[in-house]
């Protein structure tokens, strides 16, 4: 008697959730089934969370209240998202190809929007404690306080981890996407950082030597 077959099934990954401890698997998902336009949904989201993120510490309020500012980061926010992004592509691809990578923009552009995610994921978090307590997220020049020191390290804390952790997804998504190992991604990332910081020494150096002159 022939055993029924079992009928093949299909997982739906959610890489909001999964790109956290499956970063290889999410990237793969990414790349195999879901357009570009896909991924850009989290570049934009993701651009608006970085100008949320970039908001902490800075002088803006009361000059200015939270919602004009959070307006400012839902209208260029997006547009940040996406410059940035595609700049971060196209290095990425390219160093890449040179180390023998065989990924297209198209993926690269996927497996980095993935990084979004982390800064995504605290946003929330910071809306709510900018909306409700704007004297401790922005500098107002007043007396430094325990509650705005401790707002502080809890921040710069929260802040690194999740920087750290959304280059993890990047090296992840890199090695995917180029099919080549960890190594080779780590190096693909961070060389464009590296000669884009030789660039502005340079620049610099250049403009004293000019000055003193």
């Amino acid at each position: 008697m022939n055993q029924p077959q079992k009928q093949p099934q299909n997982y739906e990954i959610q890489p909001f959730f999964s790109t956290w401890l499956h970063p290889k698997k999410t990237a793969q998902y990414l790349i195999d089934h879901k357009k570009w336009t896909y991924a850009l949904i989290f570049v934009l989201l993701g651009g608006m969370a970085s100008g949320i993120t970039g908001l902490e510490d800075t002088t803006y309020y009361p000059t200015y209240s939270t919602w004009i500012l959070l307006l400012g980061c839902i209208v260029a926010g997006p547009f940040i998202g996406i410059v940035s992004v595609s700049i971060s592509t196209f290095f990425t691809w390219l160093i890449g190809k040179i180390f023998g990578g065989k990924g297209s923009f198209e993926d690269i552009f996927k497996v980095t929007s993935l990084t979004a995610i982390p800064t995504i994921g605290i946003s929330p978090f910071l809306l709510v404690w900018m909306a409700n307590f704007p004297l401790t997220y922005f500098d107002t020049g007043q007396e430094t306080n325990l509650v705005t020191i401790m707002s502080a390290i809890v921040f710069w804390l929260v802040t690194l981890v999740t920087g750290i952790w959304a280059f993890v997804i990047n090296v992840a998504g890199v090695a995917i996407a180029h099919r080549f190992s960890n190594w080779k991604a780590f190096f693909t990332i961070i060389i464009p950082g590296i000669i884009l910081l030789l660039v502005v020494i340079g620049l610099v150096l250049l403009f004293l030597s000019f000055a003193i002159l």
